[in-house]
């Protein structure tokens, strides 16, 4: 499953892509199954702090699973830091959710329903 991750900081100028990106690099499983790439990106219509993408692709030995429970430790680890709330947006073939809290099973639900769809 190839999927698309978008992070958009609360405030205006924290971009947090890169941050997450490198999170799943030091994560080996991640970065040895899965290939993370940073692209650039632009901000959507109404959003503040996207200046960059993370392009993945999910198998079987980094599956779903795996992904939610890197992104909810990465956000846990934020809020530990009292870092701003961020905004977390998975997307596939155009399909999309929004990760709100840090609970890898709901994150792990909401990528296998895009996988299924």
């Amino acid at each position: 499953m190839q999927i698309l991750i978008r992070c958009v900081a609360e405030k205006d100028g924290d971009d947090v892509a890169p941050e997450l990106f490198e999170w799943l690099v030091d994560n080996a499983d991640a970065r040895r199954h899965t290939a993370p790439k940073l692209k650039p990106d632009a901000p959507r219509t109404g959003q503040l702090g996207t200046l960059a993408v993370i392009q993945l692709a999910l198998s079987g030995a980094f599956s779903a699973a795996s992904l939610g429970v890197v992104i909810a430790q990465w956000r846990d680890q934020r809020r530990l830091a009292g870092a701003p709330k961020i905004t977390v947006t998975v997307e596939k073939d155009g399909k999309q959710f929004t990760v709100t809290g840090s609970d890898p099973d709901e994150i792990q639900r909401k990528l296998d329903e895009l996988d299924a769809s």
